[in-house]
């Protein structure tokens, strides 16, 4: 009998099992009632409230309504709110004008640069290579596709289609191209020695996992080398995927010089066509090399005039072709350079000459795009005319290929449907198709957890069998049903609903019934508090001092940081050629991602170093971080140019009015009285030490920038 009741309970698990939640097609289901039905605002509230009222629990009250409108521009546009906006909101503090507020920055031109950030860890975004060479790549151009896809509101399943098959779709645009840049993600090996159809390999393999954790929340990589220990995909499974991606290009190829081991690129890169503001600036720039070389020109003719006789009769023998240009009255750029070589290189001219050619050189490099910019391209996905053959690889291994496969997809989720064409546009087609259970469910999760920083399935890259249940099942399966069905997969719709929610104005503060029965907010009785990421830290305090540029688009940008912080081997040049301009001051997802070695204070934010994809950050708390708000050499200039303002808009003001005003630009709130207290006695004590007003507001600026609730939403 007991041998019976165990082959009983082992067949309900694995029947279980089969009936896994995140593989049902998602439906919408009603949420229970409340009893606290005044503080439902819309249909997310239902469903929080109902599971919050079970565990005996009450909302926190709404947060304040300069602290809400703070939180709500960080969260949709990833930077502080003007203090008149501020003003404007507690005047008018109304459901109406908080929706008109949401929509202003919904339609804002910054919220795709806000909202592109998380995306790029996915795409495992880089301005390099990685591996020890580490070598600049072109792709900046994929990032302004994102950044402008997410501002126009692209539908979900067509931001899909385009980067995972832009190339593929009929009369393919250039921006649908470039779009498949998400793909071209994974890191290249050019190391001398490297083998090329096992870094090819490496690539494909890392396709195939990005798609499964990006779309369908699996941890489809487990299945590359065995079977899936816990859920249903097999390594049969596995490799089906592989096929869909196994048909592009190689990207690096030996040198075809005899034994040489080193390697080249060889991808696929497409023009990119120029903006109207790139074409000017080129024209510039090569009208500016033109105006250098004659004033070159003339100032080497002008000193041959000084080279005497003798020296060119010294000189004849071992440069007969030079001596014969001094003499010339007519000479290009080209014989100047010579001239300058032989007889020019130890004049007292010779200063004179280099800083001519040195501004020659950089408008050279304006006019032809920039350091590392070979032209103005993107690396863009590519199919070969001939079909590769797939084989599952024996224990992943690329040197022991078993039996062959066709593209397919897991039968598990639902079988690939005969009418969609086995490449990766059918691939895509699939992955958004209303059959599929796990798409729309990942997206909405993913969003929902941007917002309140946990997702409502915690376990945000793994929706399998070893992954978190979700917290609210039912809201899960709504907002994914809405998303999908309602909103035509629009993701600015979703993001909407849930911060109109009065579960997301819920004020972040802890009270003690709340903390011991909700101690890490799983039931959202109270609102999120979340540090900023590391690009958010830059823009945010950017914004304060005043620095911040609000230029789009382009190619990354080199904010300043101590010299020689580069230092990686290979054939590349390792300078560190910092901004000038107000390219100095971009927002922080346009700053140069080398992989061996990224921006020092984005590391120390926790910023991947997006060798692979990242589905959520970390979110640590160091000395490291203190130390780069204090000294980093960035934000010593954003504090001096934060007091600066603090002077100029505070002049009329007395010194409780200066100190508030400050206060409110960093947090939008007044300090309360203990905090104006000690600012004041910080200033005063500053005065008295120094005697200097603007090292005293040096201090008081400093101070603000470095406040945990400065870094924090």
């Amino acid at each position: 009998m007991r041998l019976l009741c165990f082959i009983l309970l082992a067949v309900s698990s694995v029947t279980a099992e089969e009936t896994h939640w995140a593989y049902k097609v998602p439906k919408i289901q009603k949420s229970n009632t409340v009893q606290n039905t005044e503080w439902i605002s819309n249909t997310i509230d239902s469903f929080i409230l109902s599971k919050m009222e079970a565990e005996g629990l009450a909302p926190s009250i709404e947060q304040s309504s300069d602290r809400l409108i703070r939180r709500v521009y960080l969260d949709l546009i990833g930077i502080p709110p003007p203090i008149d906006q501020v003003d404007s909101f507690l005047l008018d503090p109304s459901k109406e004008h908080y929706e008109e507020i949401v929509d202003n920055l919904l339609s804002s031109e910054h919220f795709g640069e806000k909202w592109a950030i998380s995306w790029l860890d996915l795409a495992r975004y880089a301005d390099s290579d990685g591996y020890q060479r580490d070598g600049f790549r072109n792709v900046w151009p994929y990032r302004d596709w994102l950044i402008r896809s997410l501002n126009a509101d692209m539908p979900y399943d067509q931001f899909t289609i385009e980067q995972l098959a832009g190339d593929l779709i009929k009369d393919a645009s250039e921006n649908q191209k470039i779009a498949t840049g998400f793909n071209r993600g994974p890191t290249l090996n050019l190391e001398a020695g490297t083998d090329p159809e096992e870094d090819r390999v490496k690539q494909v393999v890392d396709r195939v996992n990005t798609t499964a954790t990006v779309w369908l929340g699996t941890s489809l990589e487990c299945a590359q080398c065995h079977d899936h220990k816990h859920d249903p995909f097999s390594i049969k499974d596995y490799y089906s995927m592989f096929a869909f991606f196994n048909n592009t290009p190689i990207e690096g190829k030996r040198r075809p010089n005899g034994n040489d081991a080193s390697m080249d690129y060889s991808g696929t890169d497409i023009k990119v066509t120029l903006s109207e503001e790139e074409l000017m600036k080129r024209k510039s720039a090569s009208e500016a090399v033109s105006l250098g070389e004659q004033k070159y020109v003339s100032k080497v003719k002008e000193l041959c005039d000084n080279i005497s006789d003798e020296q060119l009769n010294n000189s004849n023998k071992k440069h007969p072709k030079e001596v014969q240009l001094v003499r010339k009255s007519d000479i290009s750029y080209k014989d100047a350079l010579a001239i300058d070589k032989v007889f020019l290189k130890k004049s007292k001219s010779a200063d004179i000459l280099s800083g001519l050619k040195i501004n020659i050189a950089k408008n050279k490099n304006r006019a032809n795009g920039g350091k590392f910019q070979i032209g103005y391209t993107s690396r863009v996905m590519k199919e070969r005319e001939k079909q590769r053959e797939t084989r599952v690889l024996l224990r992943g291994d690329f040197t022991n290929p078993g039996e062959m496969v066709i593209a397919d997809t897991p039968s598990t989720l639902f079988e690939f449907p005969k009418y969609f064409q086995r490449n990766r546009l059918g691939l895509a087609k699939w992955i958004v198709s209303e059959e599929n259970p796990l798409t729309a469910r990942v997206a909405v999760n993913r969003i929902w957890a941007e917002l309140f920083g946990r997702g409502i399935v915690t376990s945000i890259e793994d929706f399998g069998y070893n992954g978190a249940k979700p917290t609210h099942p039912k809201l899960l399966d709504w907002l994914a049903v809405t998303f999908q069905s309602v909103d035509d997969w629009s993701m600015k719709k979703i993001i909407r609903r849930i911060v109109l929610s009065s579960t997301y104005k819920q004020s972040s503060k802890f009270s003690n019934n709340n903390l011991e029965e909700d101690p890490l907010n799983e039931f959202y009785s109270r609102g999120p508090r979340n540090r900023l990421s590391a690009e958010l830290i830059r823009d945010n305090a950017l914004t304060i001092s005043g620095l911040i540029s609000k230029k789009m688009f382009g190619r990354p940008v080199r904010p300043k940081q101590p010299n020689n912080f580069w230092r990686v081997i290979g054939e590349v040049d390792n300078n560190y050629y910092t901004s000038e301009g107000e390219d100095l001051y971009r927002r922080g997802v346009y700053t140069v991602w080398r992989r061996s070695a990224h921006y020092p204070s984005f590391a120390n934010f926790d910023a991947p170093t997006r060798g692979a994809c990242s589905v959520k950050r970390e979110s640590s708390n160091t000395p490291l971080q203190a130390l780069t708000l204090l000294n980093d050499p960035v934000f010593v200039e954003m504090a001096r140019a934060f007091s600066k303002r603090i002077i100029k808009e505070t002049r009329e003001m007395n010194t409780t009015q200066q100190l508030n005003h400050a206060f409110r630009l960093a947090l939008s709130r007044p300090p309360k009285d203990s905090e104006l207290k000690a600012l004041k006695k910080m200033l005063f004590i500053s005065l008295d030490t120094d005697g200097s007003s603007e090292s005293a507001w040096f201090e008081i600026a400093t101070t603000i920038l470095n406040l945990h609730e400065t870094i924090t939403k």
